[in-house]
């Protein structure tokens, strides 16, 4: 007897709208969906999620995570054994790969290997599951450590909504505007000297939305504009009217910023680090050494300087975004389900 999959995940506000990668169930109508609020609660629910926390595979489980796996497990107590897919293993699964229950146990994880470290508390459990998905190759070989066989590791690139995130019918041109989105594991300080060292540059804008805590990076540098909050449809217009996205990290797996500039035809300049290699080419990214801000003002320089390099880049920009369409992410993972059947 077949079972159509199922989706498990904790919905996080802050992954609300077109960006978090739950927008993948969207492209699986087939899967049914199990999801809870990502909270602790407050009382004796925080503190039953305090207790719990303790013993669960991930170190991040929340006690939505907890109610998750009781939903979940309700199914298969109810008769269901096809495969269970947790779209954020790393952060939301808590029990189930210590049981010996007869179902297909699926994981994607997001998270650099020095934090899949921090999140996972019994890594020797990943043996127990039927696919692991990766966002990128770099966290390919802390699985491989960790004993989970070859066979069972699959990557499958984070996915772009490109119906929803399309290029403008015109770009501003009073100025050149690199974009800077997102909070996680950004360099800010390397992109605060960038924005230092081109100061005097009466062409060169620098727009950035991020977490308010950083703003203070950034006073007294005149070219800078921060943002720490937008709507989806304010960030999409954003990536339209960007010059390009400089998308400066310290580390990095899925890059969901870079899919998104590239689909609004917003060429990327970035860093050979991390999963960066992965989601771009050298037809719509200007890829610098880690952590050379020399290189990157370069780059930038190299992009003003050529209105006809821009326009090719901003059409490879939209065309390499087409390989991300979520529709091709979802058909990778039916067939990694279809697999387990």
């Amino acid at each position: 007897m077949s079972f159509s999959p199922f989706l498990a995940w904790t919905v996080d506000r802050h992954l609300a709208g077109r960006s978090g990668y739950h927008v993948l169930a969207d492209y699986l109508p087939e899967c049914a969906q199990v999801t809870s609020a990502r909270s602790d609660g407050v009382g004796m629910a925080r503190l039953r999620a305090r207790i719990l926390r303790r013993f669960s595979f991930s170190r991040w489980c929340t006690g939505g995570s907890f109610d998750l796996e009781r939903l979940v497990t309700q199914r298969i107590r109810e008769g269901y054994s096809g495969p269970v897919h947790y779209l954020w293993c790393d952060r939301d699964l808590a029990f189930l790969a210590a049981t010996s229950c007869g179902f297909p146990l699926v994981g994607t994880f997001h998270q650099c290997s020095d934090t899949l470290s921090e999140a996972i508390r019994w890594p020797q459990q990943l043996k127990r599951f039927s696919a692991i998905i990766i966002m990128s190759e770099t966290q390919r070989a802390w699985f491989e450590a960790r004993g989970v066989q070859v066979s069972h590791i699959h990557r499958i690139l984070h996915g772009v909504d490109i119906d929803y995130f399309q290029p403008a019918s015109a770009k501003a041109s009073e100025h050149f505007t690199a974009l800077a989105v997102g909070g996680t594991r950004r360099d800010f300080a390397l992109l605060s000297q960038v924005a230092n060292v081109m100061r005097d540059h009466t062409k060169v804008r620098f727009e950035v939305v991020g977490p308010h805590d950083k703003k203070a990076i950034f006073h007294g540098l005149p070219n800078v504009f921060y943002h720490d909050r937008l709507s989806d449809d304010e960030l999409r217009a954003k990536y339209q009217q960007a010059s390009c996205l400089l998308h400066l990290i310290e580390d990095s797996t899925a890059n969901n910023v870079i899919n998104e500039s590239l689909a609004c035809g917003t060429p990327v300049i970035s860093q050979r680090m991390g999963g960066v290699p992965e989601y771009v080419n050298s037809d719509c990214a200007l890829l610098c050494p880690p952590r050379d801000g020399a290189s990157v003002v370069q780059a930038i320089t190299q992009l003003v300087a050529s209105s006809q390099q821009q326009q090719e880049m901003q059409l490879a920009a939209r065309a390499h975004a087409l390989t991300l369409d979520w529709r091709i992410v979802a058909e990778q993972t039916r067939q990694i389900h279809a697999s387990l059947c």
